[in-house]
């Protein structure tokens, strides 16, 4: 069974990074550019809004009995073999886990236009991937 805490808590920290990135969504894309500050924010919280995501889908695999994930992109699998996540969902969760791999691990080629994309565009998606675990868990 999952711990709501687990899930509560790490929503709550969610809640957070995107906050303090809303500053900069209505920058022009030229502007975000040009502001290394921005970018610098922009990311290090996209970062650990996925890390945060990451946890909560590991977490409920796990608690729910569904097995061990091995990796991230492994349990957007087992939850969406287990009905919990839609395909398209699933495609979502992997791109953010790419991302985020992106930013800790090869930074040097991060692509700052995605960057730009996930700031303006990107809420809907991590709000959908979070309502389908609470909504069925809390």
């Amino acid at each position: 069974m999952v711990n709501p805490s687990v899930i509560l808590k790490r929503t709550e920290q969610i809640e957070k990074h995107l906050e303090r990135i809303r500053p900069f969504v209505s920058l022009p894309y030229e502007a975000f550019l040009r502001d290394s500050l921005a970018q610098d924010v922009v990311e290090y919280n996209l970062f650990q809004v996925v890390n945060h995501l990451i946890d909560i889908f590991q977490h409920t695999v796990v608690d729910e009995e569904y097995g061990f994930p091995e990796t991230a992109y492994e349990a957007g699998r087992i939850l969406l073999e287990k009905g919990i996540l839609s395909q398209e969902d699933e495609e979502i969760f992997r791109q953010m886990v790419g991302f985020r791999n992106v930013v800790g691990h090869d930074y040097i080629n991060l692509d700052k236009k995605i960057v730009y994309t996930i700031l303006t565009e990107g809420e809907k998606d991590i709000r959908a991937l979070l309502t389908r675990i609470v909504s069925r868990f809390l």
